[in-house]
């Protein structure tokens, strides 16, 4: 088979593998015209709403001591909330290494809730994010040895910023010397079909995992 682009063909195979999600390096900008995540990575994004990662290691993943995680508001009202939880949970218990959340305070007891439940033999930390406009304050909290993970979301989504567009000139500018990753996670519907205006297509087997996870972790919470 044969496609237009690269970010086309690795849609159609992540469509006809029922793959769950894209796990990709960020691009290296080359030229002043080149833009910072690159035509592949940008249309994946406009094509598909599942899952992405975008990763750049400067040091063996091995030899991390720490994740440092930044969550904007509203992060837990998308499909594909827990899905990155438990991605992040699983790096930190094999890399053996802490896992510290900056989140709102409304979204760190979704995250706790699901660490108590499922991983709570892994070390992790928490601390208030207020202001996703305060994340360049993080660069205390990151060295060299620790990954930066970035919780993004696609524009029109309830966890959108609209800060997200400075969001790589402030990788550029603050963490260019960090490993890090970039999460889009799950998000409803498909590109294409709404843009035909068709019938959003939502992966009901997920909803249905995360939204009996979510009764689960909510009445933790009640409890607690």
């Amino acid at each position: 088979r044969f496609d237009l682009n690269v970010a086309s063909g690795i849609i159609h195979t992540l469509k006809e593998y029922n793959a769950s999600e894209i796990i990709i390096g960020l691009h290296h900008k080359t030229t002043m015209v080149d833009s910072f995540w690159g035509t592949i990575a940008e249309n994946l994004l406009k094509g598909t709403y599942r899952q992405i990662m975008i990763i750049k290691y400067l040091i063996p993943p091995n030899t991390l001591r720490r994740m440092v995680v930044a969550i904007p508001p509203k992060a837990e009202y998308e499909i594909g909330f827990f899905k990155w939880v438990e991605r992040l949970c699983r790096m930190g218990t094999r890399l053996g290494c802490r896992v510290h959340f900056f989140a709102p305070a409304n979204t760190w007891r979704y995250i706790q809730g699901y660490i108590y439940e499922k991983h709570r033999t892994m070390r992790s930390g928490y601390t208030e994010l207020e202001d996703w406009n305060d994340l360049p304050s993080l660069t205390k909290h990151v060295n060299y040895d620790h990954l930066l993970v970035i919780v993004t979301a696609r524009r029109g989504f309830v966890s959108y910023q609209p800060s997200f567009e400075r969001l790589s000139s402030q990788i550029s500018r603050h963490f260019a010397e960090n490993s890090l990753v970039v999460v889009y996670p799950d998000q409803h519907g498909d590109p294409q079909e709404i843009s035909s205006f068709s019938e959003p297509r939502h992966h009901n087997e997920s909803q249905q995992h995360y939204g009996n996870m979510l009764n689960r972790i909510y009445k933790w919470i009640k409890k607690n």
